[in-house]
């Protein structure tokens, strides 16, 4: 499985839609870590009891749900066919080093390139009264500038040609992650929340990117072929504010014109990076969240980051 840390440099700006297309969308429980310490806080919306089903809507496609797995494959029903494989989740944490490199300064939970999904204290419903036991989760205490946390997932894999003969010790056979094709969809939805809002703010910024051909290194355009990624991971994505009560967010495939999108669409950073990528649907690496620390380490105490994602829907 191939993992990659997705950085991001500069502050959010927010282009979300809440809401919008789910029948029956309410989160009420509260999240509980691996140990069992309820760290999540209810939302005082429909529970369980009150919610309806409603009919049966094919616009609405899984991506995954994360009942299955340690961090996966994906679902994406009836999206990846052989020889393609499904991609899977991961983690990413920071890289400040006070000293300069001999150790890190910041921590996350859990490690970077080790990933589970988390269970839930009581199971929740989300898109038509779905229940809910598991979500993604990340933690991280960021102390860096610029540094960032996150979790996410690649759509397909295929076996790397380059990787040889699998050893009998090995755990399978070695993948690599291949662009995907989602130029059918019109938006992805999933539910969001985190219990370390900014104190001032109320909410926590959280970047959502879609990493394709021309933002992730990859792809050898933002980077020129070369081994400079410094221009690299400026994917089109959209900024979204996690509150402490479970919400749906809905975000738009859509880059607009000139670099201007609709409400609730996607788009580059202006500030930084590489500045000619052009939105290429049909070559997308995957799905990624992460907060970020824009103050030096001098400036504050460490940003305590906490990003959880549920149930990730396409919509046709």
């Amino acid at each position: 499985m191939r993992t990659q840390l997705v950085r991001s440099r500069f502050p959010f700006l927010a282009v979300a839609i809440l809401g919008g297309f789910a029948a029956c969308s309410s989160k009420s429980s509260n999240p509980t870590d691996g140990a069992g310490k309820d760290d999540g806080q209810s939302d005082g919306g429909m529970s369980s009891m009150d919610c309806k089903a409603g009919p049966a809507d094919d616009k609405y496609v899984l991506i995954d749900d994360m009942e299955m797995g340690t961090n996966g494959p994906i679902v994406l029903d009836g999206g990846i066919s052989a020889p393609l494989m499904s991609g899977y989740w991961y983690n990413s944490g920071a890289g400040y080093r006070a000293d300069g490199g001999a150790g890190s300064d910041d921590t996350s939970n859990p490690g970077q390139g080790s990933f589970a999904f988390t269970s839930l204290s009581t199971p929740i419903t989300t898109l038509n009264c779905k229940t809910s036991a598991h979500a993604a989760r990340q933690q991280c205490d960021l102390n860096g500038l610029y540094d960032t946390c996150g979790v996410g997932f690649e759509f397909a894999q295929k076996p790397d040609p380059d990787a040889g003969t699998p050893s009998s010790a090995d755990a399978g056979e070695p993948r690599v992650t291949v662009p995907f094709d989602i130029s059918r969809y019109k938006a992805v939805t999933f539910w969001g929340m985190t219990t370390t809002p900014d104190t001032e703010k109320g909410y926590l910024p959280v970047k959502v990117s879609f990493p394709d051909t021309d933002t992730d290194p990859r792809g050898q355009v933002c980077n020129g072929g070369s081994a400079d990624n410094s221009s690299c991971y400026n994917s089109y994505a959209a900024n979204l504010e996690f509150t402490t009560s479970w919400k749906q967010f809905t975000v738009l495939l859509d880059p607009g014109q000139n670099g201007v999108p609709p409400e609730g669409g996607i788009a580059i950073d202006s500030s930084w990076g590489f500045q000619g990528a052009m939105w290429i649907p049909t070559q997308v690496y995957g799905i990624n969240w992460q907060a970020q620390r824009n103050v030096a380490p001098d400036a504050g105490p460490p940003l305590m980051t906490d990003i959880w994602i549920d149930d990730v829907y396409f919509k046709e």
